[in-house]
């Protein structure tokens, strides 16, 4: 069933897969370079493609010639060591000029970028490095001492700092000094892996997702769409490009000619980012939920301090809270646009900037131009509209994102039901087409008969005024099965008691019914997350 909404139909209509081909240079049957397509055709243009502000006040601005150059130069580099099409590189980067570099040489090469986040140990960066088979990793001198003890076959490079490198690691200001044999770029077919990037997954190890080379095209909707990305932008994605959306975030608006904003310290303190927001100028953003209800628990002084020009604010990695949206439109006259995307899927869901729509808070929007889903049943069946079930795409021949598991066909068979691909995450969908989160599939509470989905529940109690963050997850319970029991975080100021626990439950009760209310409330100082803003509920379920 094609989702259309009545707001914005022509932007069904007249997209085709084509066009997205042509604004990227491809060819519908031709190779390609990732190299060449995000940096070295904007050659010429003089335009600035990195605004990088390091944790020690030092900035630094690389044109599309610069990257250009450097990241040919890392590719020589490559291909003197052996590395070759299809080989896999990995990156344990912080957030600094050398990690684009090194991404973009990788794929001048042909080769598979596997990117691990700064905040891993030695043991999640030794299985990643060991389970890709990496044959060069790029680290920084401030996280090299998490670096596992070298493996035979894989290099080490590492960007050099005050004290000297350890012995057999590779400088990788050298690798950008050195001589190299020249090369042209490595042709690739748009089905060759470009990223593998593992996911972090609440059991088992960590699954590699293997990322097309075709991304670029798969998430070309979303940025012309959804983040209405521009070249005149000040563009700052708060993301870590050693996860997905960061990732997709830079490399797609390099591929636009769109400079990006790149900060080396990470973005925790929410009045951190307002500082940032208006001292960068920044114009269109791309952040997470956990950033935005920072910002909607500082007072209301703070804000004052801190007037800010975004025209775009754009949300994703969980679902968005009706009352930020609206927080937001109040504080910045901007409605943070909520995304929805995954490893696997890329961005296929969204409220879009550009387009005349209708905005539902709390919902994930609708289906992007050129991506069809649907909630589909266990069998791969659709259901009707308010049907909870799996959240299913059906991939198209040009606008395919991922190509299953590394090394796993059996997990990446097990991926399709009836030609949709789904990925345990439920939803449903309303009679106007619009898609609601409902959760993981192992997230859903079974409460005495009743399936019980936990962001709708917290959705209302965030509607209560001191509370800052709220997490549910299912107890066992001998009468009803499980109960409801919230996890809650307060704002500044608020203390916890029996009068604010009986608040939040009428609340619950009031929004979505006494069916659904947390029979119990703890409340907390911080609720586990992942690196990228998700809330942990499998740890929440331990406690």
């Amino acid at each position: 069933m094609s989702v259309v909404n009545p707001s914005y139909p022509e932007a069904y209509r007249s997209f085709r897969w084509a066009d997205t081909l042509r604004a990227l240079e491809w060819s519908p049957t031709g190779s390609v370079n990732l190299g060449r397509t995000i940096v070295d055709r904007h050659v010429g243009s003089h335009r600035p493609a990195l605004r990088w502000f390091g944790k020690t006040g030092h900035r630094q601005t690389l044109t599309f010639e610069t990257l250009s150059r450097l990241s040919e130069r890392f590719a020589g580099w490559l291909r003197d060591r052996g590395v070759a099409q299809g080989d896999r590189v990995a990156g344990f980067l912080p957030r600094v000029p050398e990690m684009l570099v090194a991404m973009i040489g990788t794929w001048k090469v042909g080769g598979v970028y596997v990117p691990i986040f700064t905040g891993f140990g030695p043991d999640a960066i030794e299985y990643r490095v060991r389970h890709s088979g990496a044959k060069v990793l790029c680290t920084h001198w401030e996280y090299r001492a998490s670096v596992p003890a070298p493996r035979e076959n894989t290099v080490t490079v590492t960007v050099a700092g005050p004290q000297p490198l350890p012995e057999g690691d590779v400088s990788f200001q050298s690798t950008l000094d050195a001589e190299s044999r020249p090369g042209s770029s490595t042709e690739c077919r748009r089905d060759d892996p470009a990223v593998l990037l593992y996911t972090s997954g609440s059991t088992g190890p960590p699954k590699g997702v293997m990322i097309a080379t075709n991304f670029l095209a798969a998430i070309h909707p979303y940025l012309v769409h959804a983040l209405d990305l521009r070249t005149d932008d000040a563009f700052w994605a708060t993301g870590d490009p050693g996860w997905g959306y960061g990732l997709v975030c830079y490399m797609g608006a390099l591929a636009m000619g769109v400079p990006v904003i790149c900060h080396e310290g990470s973005v925790t303190a929410a009045e951190s980012c307002l500082e940032r927001l208006r001292d960068d100028g920044v114009t269109n953003l791309a952040t997470t939920p956990t950033l935005l209800r920072g910002v909607m628990a500082l007072p209301a002084a703070t804000l004052a301090r801190y007037p800010v020009r975004v025209r775009c604010a754009s949300s994703c990695g969980e679902p968005l809270n009706g009352e930020a949206v609206s927080f937001f439109q109040r504080q910045w006259g901007v409605t943070v646009m909520d995304h929805y995307g995954s490893s696997e899927f890329g961005l296929p869901i969204g409220n879009c900037n550009a387009l005349a729509m209708d905005v539902k808070p709390g919902s994930m929007g609708l289906p992007l131009p050129g991506s069809t889903m649907a909630i589909v049943d266990d069998d791969g069946r659709e259901t009707p509209a308010e049907v909870v079930g799996q959240i299913g795409m059906r991939p198209h021949p040009e606008g395919y994102y991922s190509l299953g598991y590394w090394r796993d066909e059996g997990r990446t068979r097990s991926l399709y039901r009836d030609g949709w691909m789904t990925i345990g995450d439920l939803g449903r969908r309303d009679a106007d087409g619009y898609f609601w989160f409902e959760g993981r599939a192992d997230d859903v509470i079974k409460s005495a008969g009743y399936r019980i989905g936990p962001f709708e529940v917290e959705s209302a109690i965030l509607r209560h005024p001191a509370v800052a963050e709220a997490a549910v997850v299912g107890k066992p319970d001998p009468l009803r099965g499980h109960i409801v029991k919230a996890f809650v975080v307060l704002k500044p100021g608020h203390d916890p008691g029996p009068g604010l626990t009986d608040e939040i439950v009428d609340v619950v009760k009031s929004r979505v019914g006494s069916h659904q209310y947390p029979r119990e409330i703890e409340f907390i100082d911080q609720l586990p997350k992942t690196e990228t803003g998700k809330i942990q509920r499998f740890l929440l379920r331990t406690l």
